[in-house]
């Protein structure tokens, strides 16, 4: 199962993985979830490994949680598998880079977010877009937005509902450069080859650093956030939120 939903590529020092779900925009399913995981356990102690690569098959990047999941779950889909690979991708201790092409949406774009340097083709839309299902952002993952694009961006972002260009991501601080769709490939890799011919040693200390320096400014207390957030999962209009958006009408609201 893994093999089909992630492709793993092994370079001389450094690693490609490539979301494989095309045709539902690589959206996160519990296989990929879990092969996501393997991979990222397979390499986190390979000291061959500098740098890490994360890509999606297709038009687009990661359109997030499979939808249809949620819903086959009666609304009771628990994110903690989630939560827990992208914090192994976060602590990945060689620099990752998400290249990102076509929809980055709500888990998809957390995805990005959660790699330390993010490259977008000039054809992505970037958007966290929960509140149109009903659903909430778990806390760290809006603890990464803010740590990414600052308290003010983030407050649009999940406020609105938006979907961004890449460009208005670029000045967000959300990608670091927009690149012409056709070169998105090229660039990466050229970008992962550059970090993975530095020295290993140094790369993996900065990396440390850098995470370091920003766990101590986040850690807080939030056992209310997360009661708070499994309300809201667990909640009728979450369920309303994800069937209207499968059927392709608007949600009926009713706080409850």
């Amino acid at each position: 199962m893994a093999e089909e939903v992630l492709k793993v590529t092994r370079q001389a020092n450094y690693a490609v993985l490539t979301l494989n779900r095309p045709e539902k925009r690589n959206a996160l399913n519990q296989p990929l979830i879990e092969a996501l995981d393997q991979a990222l356990r397979k390499f986190e102690n390979d000291r061959e490994i500098r740098a890490l690569l994360l890509r999606g098959e297709g038009a687009s990047f990661c359109a997030g949680i499979d939808l249809k999941e949620v819903d086959e779950t009666s609304g009771v889909h628990n994110p903690t598998s989630l939560e827990s690979v992208f914090g192994r991708l976060e602590r990945f201790p060689v620099p990752t880079i998400a290249a990102v092409q076509g929809a980055a949406l709500a888990g998809g774009l957390e995805l990005a977010l959660h790699c330390d340097l993010r490259i977008a083709s000039d054809n992505a839309k970037l958007g966290m877009t929960l509140g149109r299902v009903g659903l909430m952002v778990p806390y760290d993952f809006t603890r990464k937005l803010i740590e990414v694009c600052g308290s003010a961006n983030t407050a649009w972002i999940l406020y609105t509902a938006d979907l961004l260009d890449a460009e208005r991501g670029r000045h967000m601080n959300i990608v670091h450069d927009v690149v012409p769709d056709a070169k998105l490939g090229e660039v990466t890799t050229a970008l992962a080859e550059k970090i993975a011919a530095n020295a290993p040693l140094s790369l993996r200390a900065m990396k440390a650093t850098v995470r370091r320096c920003m766990s101590e400014t986040f850690d807080a207390w939030h056992d209310d956030m997360l009661q708070m957030a499994r309300s809201v999962r667990e909640s009728s209009d979450a369920k309303e939120g994800v069937r209207a958006f499968l059927e392709k009408r608007k949600p009926v609201w009713k706080a409850q």
